[in-house]
C-alpha cells in the first residue's frame, strides 16, 4: 500500500508541475516603420487645366497649359507661384503649401484665389485639385509633370 501511495504522490506532483519544456523567448522587438521621405517639389510643373466655373460651366480652358513653379522648399513647407493663361491674359499667383506627413499629399493656399490639394502620383507627376468659394465658384483638376 505504501508503494501505491508514493506512486500516487509522484503522479500528482508531475501533473501539478505541468510541462517542463524550456521557456519561450520573448518576441523580438519590432522596428518602427521608417518615416516617409519628404519629396522635393522644387521645379516647374506643367500640364493642361480642366474644370468647372459657375458662370462658364465645364471647360478645358481652351487647352492652355498651366504651370506650378515651386521656387523654394524647407522641409515639408514650400512656396512659389502659379502661371495661368486664360482668355489670352497670363496671370501669376503666389502660393504657399505643406506636404502631409505621409509624403504623398499636400495642400496649398493661393493669394486671393482659393485652395488646392494635391497628390504626388510619381516622382515627376502630381495631380492638383483647386477650389474657390468666391463668386463665381469654381473647381479644377490638373495633372502636372515636372519639366
Amino acid at each position: 500500500m505504501k508503494t501505491a501511495y508514493v506512486l500516487l504522490i509522484i503522479i500528482l506532483t508531475v501533473l501539478a508541475c505541468g510541462c517542463t519544456s524550456a521557456p519561450q523567448a520573448a518576441p523580438a522587438a519590432t522596428a518602427e516603420p521608417a518615416a516617409p521621405v519628404t519629396p522635393d517639389l522644387v521645379g516647374t510643373w506643367t500640364g493642361p487645366m480642366t474644370g468647372y466655373q459657375e458662370d462658364i460651366g465645364f471647360t478645358d480652358y481652351h487647352q492652355k497649359p498651366m504651370s506650378m513653379v515651386v521656387t523654394e522648399q524647407q522641409g515639408r513647407i514650400f512656396a512659389g507661384h502659379l502661371v495661368i493663361t486664360l482668355s489670352n491674359a497670363t496671370r501669376t499667383t503666389p502660393f504657399a503649401g505643406v506636404i502631409a506627413k505621409n509624403g504623398k499629399t499636400f495642400s496649398m493656399v493661393e493669394n486671393e484665389n482659393g485652395y488646392s490639394h494635391g497628390e504626388i502620383i510619381a516622382d515627376d507627376a502630381i495631380e492638383l485639385t483647386w477650389m474657390t468659394d468666391k463668386t463665381p465658384i469654381g473647381a479644377a483638376l490638373d495633372t502636372l509633370k515636372r519639366e
